[in-house]
């Protein structure tokens, strides 16, 4: 039987040079070996950009990896499935003398050996390996499907952790920039207690802000280590290695947001769980036509020799001869009614899976577009001089309370608007990244970019 190669899927993230389904065993092959080198004293930071964070997951992901080792288990049923039969060999002797040697006076037998050979032909006649190599068949594209699925989430998974660490990232910047503005207009304060320009209030009030920044450091630093694990959990990074991120939140060109109802027939195309529960009901039906060809009888032709060993036993010479016959196991009650009736049981309960899934995915691709529309309207409504203004507030609210122009509740009201402005153009722009992949991950193929 010749090797079978499955239908070719489209992979989520093929078009960004990604690897596919076929260079799976080679990547395998590839993983990073562990070399008995010496620890060094200070362990280097690995880096990855979006790109190699994805290569990365493809290459060492332990979920991916045990997901492509059903694509074998599904290729090993199919050999099973096409292999023939063996053939029944037997060897035995009959008519042997128990007590007392058989003479031409004391006859008896004559012994004889028996040498046969039997093979089963029922797998031909009725056609039981043919309708096993088809369902095995399918069996492998199913596992194949199932492994693109898991890729695609995978991948997914691995693309919103990444932007996660990136949000992480900026917001501890923001809470440590915000902290050394507190911590310099408390020294503006200290020096102003100094010299009596305002009382000692002040500075304990300053002190509080400063004590919050403080607590609101270590949450931000507690969300970036959370996202980090995350994504070296999808890396399959195992080793104490730390691991930093390397991309921008910022957006050149907003893209536009897709209707549902062609996002709905993009992954109708491209998913690859839809491609599986499709291919589970092609097996179904296939795997009736297999339960229906072991109904029929069992049929095994056989053919032997024979050696009489006459002389001895009452005087004639010895002869051989040979026999043929044929077996057939008459299927009058067993007639494989349960697995048939399971086979077809089956087949219903894929239809109804493939419905739910198409019920699941309009919803799923109805959420990923408003969701994704709601981010691009934020992103373009956003003013871009909104938070260049908030800080220039903020500079100049200092600036005028140094000179004792503007009380401590002013200055504080202005660094907590420009802090929840900036917040919010961390946000908008990480809700935009997350959602437009979220929308390229439910429809199946890298569509927006």
């Amino acid at each position: 039987m010749q090797e079978y190669k499955p239908v070719p899927l489209p992979i989520y993230t093929q078009e960004a040079k990604l690897p596919g389904v076929k260079s799976f065993p080679e990547e395998k092959q590839a993983l990073p070996e562990q070399k008995p080198n010496p620890i060094p004293k200070k362990i280097q930071p690995q880096e990855f950009n979006l790109n190699q964070a994805v290569q990365t997951a493809l290459k060492a992901d332990p979920v991916i990896l045990a997901a492509f080792e059903s694509i074998n288990q599904a290729e090993a049923d199919l050999i099973t499935a096409g292999l023939l039969p063996n053939p029944d060999f037997s060897a035995g002797g009959s008519l042997i003398p128990l007590d007392k040697r058989f003479t031409v006076d004391r006859q008896g037998g004559p012994p004889q050996i028996d040498i046969g050979i039997a093979m089963p032909i029922d797998w031909f006649l009725f056609g039981k390996r043919t309708a096993a190599i088809v369902s095995g068949r399918l069996g492998v594209d199913i596992a194949s499907a199932d492994f693109a699925n898991t890729l695609r989430l995978r991948i997914a998974g691995t693309i919103s952790a990444f932007y996660s660490v990136l949000e992480a990232q900026a917001m501890l910047e923001l809470a440590q920039e915000n902290q050394d503005n507190l911590l310099k207009m408390e020294q503006i304060i200290l020096n102003r207690v100094s010299l009596g320009g305002v009382g000692t209030i002040e500075a304990d009030r300053i002190r509080l802000s400063i004590f919050s920044s403080h607590r609101d450091i270590h949450a931000r630093e507690l969300e970036l280590i959370a996202a980090l694990n995350q994504l070296r959990s999808l890396l399959g990074i195992a080793d104490d290695i730390p691991i930093t991120v390397k991309g921008t939140l910022e957006v050149e060109s907003p893209v536009k947001p897709l209707s549902i109802d062609t996002a709905f027939k993009l992954a109708e195309e491209n998913r690859p769980d839809l491609v599986s529960m499709q291919r589970q009901l092609d097996k179904a039906g296939a795997d009736i036509a297999l339960q229906e060809s072991k109904a029929y009888p069992q049929v095994t032709p056989k053919i032997g020799l024979t050696r009489q060993f006459q002389q001895q036993a009452i005087g004639f010479p010895d002869a051989n001869s040979w026999g043929a016959g044929v077996d057939v196991i008459v299927p009058l009650f067993d007639r494989n009614q349960g697995n048939i009736a399971k086979a077809k049981s089956v087949l219903s309960q894929s239809q109804f899976n493939l419905q739910l899934q198409y019920v699941n995915l309009r919803s799923e691709i109805d959420q990923a577009v408003n969701t994704f529309a709601s981010a691009y309207q934020i992103l373009i409504n956003d003013d871009p001089g909104q938070l260049e203004a908030a800080k220039n507030v903020r500079d100049k609210i200092n600036q005028a309370y140094a000179l004792g122009g503007k009380t401590l509740i002013e200055v504080l009201d202005a660094q907590r608007i420009y802090l929840e402005t900036y917040r919010m153009h961390i946000n908008g722009r990480s809700s935009y990244w997350h959602s437009l992949y979220q929308l390229n991950a439910v429809i199946g193929k890298e569509i927006l970019r």
